[in-house]
């Protein structure tokens, strides 16, 4: 044999083993399959079975709701027919739909693409093209503050123009705005939100309860409750309990009206006439459509309703039927509690002057406070030169959905890595805390909660970081900059020392971006103490 016929009968071996090599391979990746074969065929048997369970359950659950709709159907009308409750309580009674007629106006997804940042200059257009001039970095800070789901309160001149810019900005997202106008001698919670009267058995509402239940009836519509000129009165007094709810973001806040001991005492004496009224028209034949009138006019149905609910006479049995009626009419037009609706915003209104009170630092320390400038101070050229025309048609308002708007969740957590953080916490230990300005974690959250949602709208990091210390920081600072801090030094020379770090960090602050810029604000301060007794104070004028 040859060496080229050697050389080719080794190749064929190594070629034949490298087959058979292949050839298991083959086999046994042949059965694997197999294998997954039957496992997916056996995990589609499960799903297909999953499946049918599921669709038999929704079609009883279904069944099941349906008959308990038309039980309370036909429960209602009874409670119609004997006149303890009219045909609008009944609706507010009866489960709806779910069902909602779609808004007039631009779609968010289909027109805007989805995407905040077109919003600002569609609002400003559409203001404009109405007389209304505002800047977009005015427009772009209110979104990203309705995005935060925090309450905000706007301070300025009376007659400004504060709650003509809430409520040309919700009606341009296609939402309702209810003004709440708050009266000097509120005192209390009740005041805001209402109270139980025991010896009506009835619940006294208010203005702001209203908007809450209208909005809670419309949960497809964004709905904003202003508190116009919220500190003409002590707003820690009637306000500070609906703000502590607030806090609550990992769940929905519910707000308690009253007890629950009412709505059973309610529960007991309507079933209780019920089953004597059914009773009597059962022994004289009667139908369930027979009204109370038909009840008292029946002769033998009146002695027998007399005689089984211990009444004396037709005027008593009256004048406890309109106790139940006023007692049903309360329990189902305000319920024990109420969850707080999620899309609602409250929106705060305020004057600084020497007729109102200024806020606390309790208040101020879960609020953002943004101070509203006079309009008409304002640079219109600059304004003007900023609209962008829209192929939009503006007549129309942009229906924005709640649910679009981003949902309320709990504010970030404190990590003392991330830079801001770094940067408000160094300003809270050498310069705020010394000043005598608490600025601690919940502050810090809620700020970098606003730098996070703010992005979104197209408010840069630096911009957002200046208008936290706009929102949270300045509002504060009211202080006697001729006392010293606790370290012996002057609070003069922290005041100036703080402008210079919050200068350095807003190196890169675009100041057509934002509607003021927090260092020539802490310039004015400054400029302003040596005329006020040495006192800085931020809302100097």
């Amino acid at each position: 044999m040859s060496v080229i016929e050697a050389e080719i009968k080794t190749e064929r071996e190594k070629l034949q083993e490298e087959l058979g090599v292949l050839q298991n391979e083959t086999a046994e990746a042949g059965g694997a399959l197999n294998g997954l074969r039957h496992a997916v065929a056996g995990e589609e048997r499960k799903l297909m079975t999953l499946q049918a369970k599921s669709e038999r359950e929704i079609a009883l659950m279904e069944t099941r709701v349906r008959r308990l709709n038309d039980l309370l159907d036909q429960k209602g009308r009874r409670l119609v027919a004997l006149g303890l409750i009219d045909e609008d309580d009944l609706a507010v009674l009866l489960p709806s739909s779910g069902k909602h007629s779609e808004q007039p106006g631009h779609s968010f997804q289909s027109d805007f693409g989805g995407d905040f940042e077109r919003l600002a200059p569609f609002i400003q257009a559409r203001l404009y093209a109405r007389g209304m001039l505002f800047s977009q970095a005015q427009l772009r800070d209110v979104l990203a503050l309705v995005r935060t789901h925090d309450l905000f309160v706007l301070a300025g001149d009376s007659g400004s123009g504060k709650t003509s810019l809430i409520k040309a900005t919700v009606e341009s997202l296609g939402g309702r705005c209810t003004i709440v106008p708050v009266k000097p001698n509120w005192t209390g919670p009740e005041d805001l939100l209402g109270y139980f009267n025991p010896i009506e058995r009835s619940y006294q509402s208010t203005p702001f309860l209203k908007a809450l239940q209208l909005a809670a009836s419309e949960p497809h519509i964004l709905h904003f409750i202003v508190l116009d000129e919220m500190n003409l009165a002590r707003v820690e007094h009637y306000f500070a309990d609906f703000l502590s709810l607030l806090e609550n973001r990992e769940t929905v806040p519910d707000i308690t009206l009253y007890t629950s001991d009412e709505e059973r005492h309610t529960v007991v004496s309507h079933g209780l006439f019920l089953a004597i009224e059914e009773e009597v028209r059962k022994r004289v034949g009667l139908p369930e459509t027979a009204t109370l009138e038909d009840l008292l006019k029946n002769e033998e149905a009146n002695r027998l309703l007399h005689r089984l609910g211990g009444f004396e006479d037709a005027e008593s049995i009256l004048e406890h039927h309109a106790r139940l009626r006023r007692a049903m009419a309360a329990q189902i037009r305000t319920p024990t509690s109420l969850a707080m609706p999620p899309n609602v915003r409250i929106v705060g209104a305020i004057n600084i002057d020497e007729t109102t009170y200024f806020l606390s630092p309790k208040v101020l320390d879960r609020i953002h406070v943004v101070r509203f400038r006079n309009p008409v101070l304002q640079d219109w050229s600059a304004i003007d030169a900023e609209v962008e025309e829209s192929d939009l048609d503006l007549a129309l308002p942009l229906y924005l959905p709640p649910s679009e708007i981003g949902s309320r969740t709990d504010y970030p957590r404190f990590d003392p890595s991330d830079p801001n953080t770094e940067f408000l916490v160094r300003l809270a230990r050498e310069y705020l805390d010394p000043l005598g300005i608490e600025f601690g974690f919940r502050a810090i959250r809620q700020s970098l909660h606003y730098i996070d949602r703010a992005r979104d709208v197209g408010v840069e990091p630096p911009e957002a970081l200046n208008n936290v210390l706009l929102h949270k920081v300045l509002p504060k600072l009211v202080v006697d900059t001729t006392r010293q801090g606790p370290s012996g030094t002057k609070r003069a020379e922290l005041l100036s020392d703080l402008r210079d770090a919050v200068a350095e960090a807003m190196t890169e602050l675009d100041l057509s971006s934002v509607p003021e810029s927090c260092v020539v604000e802490l310039d004015r301060v400054i400029a302003g103490v040596d005329g006020n007794n040495g006192i800085a104070n931020y809302w100097l004028r």
